[in-house]
């Protein structure tokens, strides 16, 4: 009976992970740049204008770091670890596989139509929780500012929900930019894993993996 209750506990936190989204939430204003990548509200969150970041546990600022000193942090231990490799004994060169074109060009087209359904389907599958834009801007001439204008109007027109969130203001004047832009949109973790379901029945995975290990340096490509 326990195993049982386990087990169900089980299920239902692999569902409740399932309903959960994968956000990525991007704010640029005059005076800040935020970034959060996450599960849920769980995740990190960059400040390019502070140049700092915090990890989030369901909204809750957990950690802060500084983006400047992890950066320096990785380069420090890029350059031991090469130092380390020249001063050990120069490891011998693995053996090297050769690919003929023509196995590239006998593959690569029976992957095109499922990776382009899957592209497609993860963006049918997107969910545009904010979008929020006002952009005023202008070029040299005149006429490039107005096709521009031209192309943003289009693509109100091909995408009528975004009608009156996102603002694109022509400067007429000269060149100029400026502005700002509140963008949330999210997928849910059960799409995005069956979307990745679809597309791996649907590849030639055993054309790939052979693709992948190769043939043997001086086997040859006749068959």
């Amino acid at each position: 009976m326990n195993m049982l209750y386990l087990l169900l506990i089980l299920l239902a936190l692999f569902i409740a992970f399932l309903l959960l989204n994968i956000r990525v939430r991007f704010q640029l204003s005059d005076g800040r740049k935020l970034l959060f990548v996450g599960l849920g509200r769980s995740g990190p969150e960059f400040d390019f204008t502070d140049k700092a970041g915090s990890i989030k546990l369901f909204g809750i600022k957990v950690k802060s770091f500084e983006i400047a000193k992890e950066k320096k942090r990785k380069r420090k231990e890029a350059e031991e670890k090469a130092r380390e490799v020249k001063v050990a004994e120069p490891p011998k060169p693995p053996k090297r596989s050769r690919v003929s074109l023509r196995d590239f060009y006998r593959v690569g087209p029976k992957c095109i139509g499922p990776m382009w359904a899957y592209i497609v389907g993860l963006l049918k599958a997107v969910v545009v929780e904010e979008v929020e834009g006002r952009v005023e801007a202008g070029f040299d001439s005149p006429h490039l500012t107005g096709a521009v204008f031209g192309y943003y109007q289009a693509a109100l027109a091909a995408v009528p929900g975004v009608v009156g969130r996102v603002q694109f203001i022509p400067d007429w004047i000269g060149p100029s930019f400026s502005g700002a832009a509140r963008v949330s949109v999210a997928i849910p973790v059960y799409k995005l894993l069956l979307r990745t379901i679809v597309l791996t029945y649907r590849l030639p995975l055993r054309d790939l993996l052979k693709l992948a290990i190769g043939k043997k340096k001086g086997v040859s490509d006749v068959q």
